[in-house]
C-alpha cells in the first residue's frame, strides 16, 4: 500500500510541475488553503428582476473579503452553465454569481431576449447594494461580467451600459442578428427544420418560448440584437474573447471585432480554442484562459 500511495503522490507532483512549466493557473490545480474561521461556501438564494425571483447561487471564497465579484452569465437556453469555470474563479478568489434569467429553469416570469439583458443588470444592482454587499463580504467596487453564448451577448450589452467594472469576458458570444440573417427568408418548413435541429433543446426548459417561436423571433426581430452595436461601450472597459475554431459563424464575433477595432478598444484580447461550442475538449483550456487574463486585471485577487 505504501509503494501504491507513493506512486500517487510521485504521479501529482509530475502532473503539478507539468502544469507550472505550461503556466496553468495553481487554481486549476489545487484547492485554496482552509479558512477554518470562514471557510469557502456556497449559498443558494433568489434574486428578484421587474418583481419575479430568479433563482441564483453566489460561490464565495474562503477569508473576511471584501471578495471581487465575477457574474457568470450562462447562454440559451442554459444547459451548459460552465460551472467548472465558477468553481475555478472561486477557487482564485472571486466571489462567483449565476443565476437563471426570468422564466429559465425554474426562475418566475416569462423569458424574452430583452429580459436577459435586463435580469443580468437586475443581479448587478442587487450585488451592489451596500446591505447585500456587507453581508456576503463583497467589493462592489471590483467586478467582471463573463458570459458564454447568449450569455456573451449579455456581458457584451453590460460591459457597454454598467460602470465601473473591471473587465469583461466574451465566450463564443452568440450574435443573434447573424441568425437573423440566415432565417429571416427561410420558408415555413426550413424554419421548423431549423427549430427542430438547431434549437432542439429549448422546449420544455422556457416559459414562454418555444424552439419554432425562437426561429420566427429571430426571423421577424432579430437584428435589434446585434452584438457589434455595443462596441463603443466595450471599447472603454479591458475585454477577452474566447472563441471556438469549431463553432458556427454566429458565436465567432465576426461584426463584433472589427467593430472593436474600429472603436480603438484599450484593451482587447482575443484567443482562439480548438474546439466547439460548449468547449467540451477543453475546459480545463477555457478555464486557464480566463483565469490568466483575470489575474491581470488591476484589482484582481492575489494568488493564494
Amino acid at each position: 500500500m505504501k509503494t501504491i500511495a507513493w506512486a500517487i503522490a510521485l504521479a501529482a507532483c509530475s502532473f503539478v510541475r507539468l502544469a507550472a512549466a505550461v503556466d496553468m493557473p495553481s487554481a486549476i490545480l489545487r484547492d485554496p488553503p482552509i479558512d477554518k474561521a470562514i471557510p469557502a461556501s456556497g449559498q443558494a438564494l433568489q434574486i428578484r428582476s421587474h418583481g419575479e425571483a430568479m433563482n441564483a447561487m453566489v460561490y464565495l471564497p474562503a477569508g473576511q473579503g471584501p471578495h471581487p465579484i465575477a457574474l457568470l452569465l450562462h447562454g440559451f437556453p442554459g444547459n451548459e452553465q460552465n460551472l467548472d469555470l465558477a468553481q475555478a474563479m472561486r477557487r482564485a478568489g472571486w466571489a462567483v454569481i449565476t443565476f437563471h434569467y426570468r422564466g429559465s429553469w425554474g426562475s418566475a416570469g416569462t423569458f424574452s431576449f430583452d429580459g436577459v439583458g435586463e435580469d443580468a443588470a437586475a443581479v448587478i444592482a442587487w450585488a451592489r447594494d451596500p446591505a447585500i454587499a456587507q453581508r456576503l463580504r463583497l467589493d462592489p467596487q471590483r467586478m467582471v461580467v463573463a458570459g458564454h453564448s447568449m450569455g456573451g451577448y449579455v456581458a457584451a450589452q453590460l460591459c457597454a451600459t454598467q460602470a465601473p467594472l473591471l473587465g469583461c469576458v466574451l465566450i463564443a458570444p452568440w450574435d443573434l442578428s447573424s441568425d437573423a440573417r440566415l432565417v429571416k427568408g427561410a420558408s415555413a418548413a426550413e424554419r421548423e427544420r431549423i427549430a427542430r435541429e438547431d434549437f432542439n433543446d429549448v422546449d420544455g426548459r422556457l416559459t414562454g418560448m418555444t424552439a419554432s417561436q425562437v426561429v420566427d423571433i429571430l426571423a421577424t426581430q432579430g437584428q435589434r440584437w446585434q452584438l457589434a452595436k455595443f462596441a463603443p461601450g466595450m471599447a472603454k472597459h479591458p475585454t477577452m474573447l474566447v472563441l471556438a475554431a469549431r463553432d458556427a459563424d454566429a458565436d465567432k464575433a465576426l461584426d463584433l471585432l472589427p467593430a472593436l477595432k474600429g472603436e480603438q478598444a484599450r484593451s482587447l484580447k482575443v484567443e482562439t480554442i480548438d474546439t466547439d461550442h460548449s468547449f467540451n475538449d477543453h475546459r480545463i483550456a477555457l478555464q486557464s484562459t480566463v483565469l490568466q487574463w483575470l489575474a491581470t486585471l488591476p484589482g484582481a485577487p492575489k494568488p493564494r
